[in-house]
């Protein structure tokens, strides 16, 4: 029920003096509030109707007419109907000009229109909405409850409800990150949440985006979020996998890969939607026995959802306490493993690996030299080789390129000092005369030289396993140059 509706029915003869601001005549009428104080706002609430005889107000002076005005456009009301009779044969001049300045609707009510009668009219319009507005409710609610018996997705049933309300409505966690969305925002970006049923250990609500008002969503959607909810509570915690079959047997022969011809990761990785010769990302996730599975999966999801934003082609595999993004065709220049931290502040629990491939030769090994490093918890970069990696790839081409990346900072000014001592530092096992010797430097400049080179590779040279990993790499380097 809207100003428009009364202004337009031709049964109550009333006029409209007023249109007020832009949108206002839309302004829905939640009740009617007859008064005849001067000041009314304290038994007012947003979007009332109020009637009024104007007995209290017969005065002249525009500044009373223009303070009474903006105490109701402050609560804010729908609009004013003034009824003329024994206190006022006609609006007052003041009242109209301060109703145009407010941008406050006003409607002038003939004697023979009783305020019984328009408040009759009121209620029975707004019992009649509300009727059709729960009848739409548990219409849609049924209809969702079959798609969903049906075995239809989370994603089909958000579709069918965005149908329903002409706006875009997604699933978001307490953190207002989005696991699923449907539809598009017609009527603007204005946000409304409304809780979904769940448990205290996860919190979840339904966005809507695109309609101005709550006031008609919570009777059409109050039953069919419990019906969104128990699907999204079967969907977290159902033991079947989420992921699709041709993205879980590209990334399972990831796994199995041992250097083995390239002609069938390059067939899989088409069917996943994937251009074998483009670069890739990739984003661990694991758990321990002490996170939920259902935790994981939903943070999991979230970070999915999120990456697709940089990101358009993203697949994924799941596994117990272990799912596996895979990434493709980014967007812009933003950097993965910042991108990917500010999905987990909230789960500082979980160990979270990032690794990055520019070949699909490389990505077997770097997706298990990643997956070696799930255990830590927080968000880790995955180192760019290990000996295990080494002595695993030989000698693949993606071996080759692993080795290159590692060693390639060392060359970053142009110049092989920094991998001349290097090599000469692992071959004399660090011994500092020999190395000096050889090179002719000072044991400062050693010294320097050293630190530099820890800085760059970004690695400890007093691990032992790390000088053979990048002895290993170097020879493989240095042969195929």
């Amino acid at each position: 029920m809207r100003i428009s509706d009364l202004a337009n029915d031709a049964d109550l003869n009333i006029r409209l003096r007023v249109t007020g601001g832009e949108g206002r005549l839309a302004r829905p009428i939640t009740w009617c509030a007859p008064t005849e104080h001067m000041d009314p706002t304290p038994f007012l609430s947003v979007n009332a109707l109020v009637l009024t005889n104007g007995m209290g107000l017969n005065v002249k002076d525009f500044r009373i007419w223009d303070a009474y005005v903006e105490r109701l456009v402050s609560v804010p009301v729908s609009g004013l109907a003034f009824g003329l009779g024994a206190a006022h044969s006609e609006l007052p001049a003041g009242l109209v000009q301060a109703c145009e300045a407010h941008g406050l609707p006003l409607l002038e009510l003939p004697p023979e229109v009783p305020f019984v009668l328009i408040m009759r009219h009121v209620e029975q319009a707004i019992a009649a909405e509300r009727y059709e507005e729960l009848r739409k409710g548990w219409e849609l609610a049924d209809g969702c409850t079959r798609l969903a018996a049906g075995g239809h997705s989370l994603a089909e049933v958000l579709e069918r409800v965005a149908d329903v309300v002409n706006a875009r409505v997604a699933v978001i966690d307490h953190n207002a990150f989005e696991l699923v969305s449907a539809g598009a925002a017609h009527g603007g970006h204005t946000r409304t949440a409304l809780r979904l049923p769940s448990g205290d250990s996860e919190q979840f609500r339904l966005a809507i985006e695109g309609i101005g008002s709550d006031i008609v969503l919570q009777p059409i959607l109050g039953p069919v979020a419990a019906v969104i909810a128990m699907q999204l509570s079967y969907t977290l915690g159902s033991h079947s996998p989420l992921h699709s079959r041709e993205a879980a047997r590209f990334i399972e022969a990831l796994y199995e890969d041992r250097g083995e011809p390239l002609a069938p990761l390059r067939r899989y990785a088409h069917e996943s939607g994937f251009d074998p010769d483009g670069d890739w990302g990739a984003v661990l996730i694991g758990s321990s026995d002490d996170v939920a599975p259902a935790k994981l999966r939903a943070i999991a999801w979230r970070a999915r959802v999120g990456l697709q934003a940089g990101f358009s082609t993203v697949r994924f595999m799941e596994e117990s306490g272990l799912t596996t993004l895979l990434l493709q065709h980014r967007h812009g220049a933003a950097d993965l493993l910042e991108t990917t931290r500010g999905f987990f502040t909230d789960a500082p629990e979980l160990s979270v690996i990032v690794s990055e491939s520019l070949s699909l030769s490389e990505l077997p090994l770097a997706l298990q030299l990643a997956r070696r490093n799930v255990g830590p918890a927080g968000v880790h970069q995955a180192p760019l080789a290990d000996l295990a990696g080494i002595v695993q790839g030989l000698p693949s081409p993606g071996l080759v390129a692993m080795c290159q990346r590692l060693l390639a900072p060392l060359a970053a000014d142009g110049g092989s000092a920094l991998r001349e001592t290097f090599d000469a530092y692992l071959r004399h096992s660090g011994k500092s005369r020999e190395i000096c010797d050889e090179l002719f430097i000072h044991r400062n400049t050693l010294s320097y030289r050293l630190r530099k080179i820890e800085e760059l590779l970004k690695l400890d040279l007093s691990d032992g396993e790390v000088r053979a990993t990048c002895m290993l790499a170097l020879s493989i380097a240095t042969a195929l140059q």
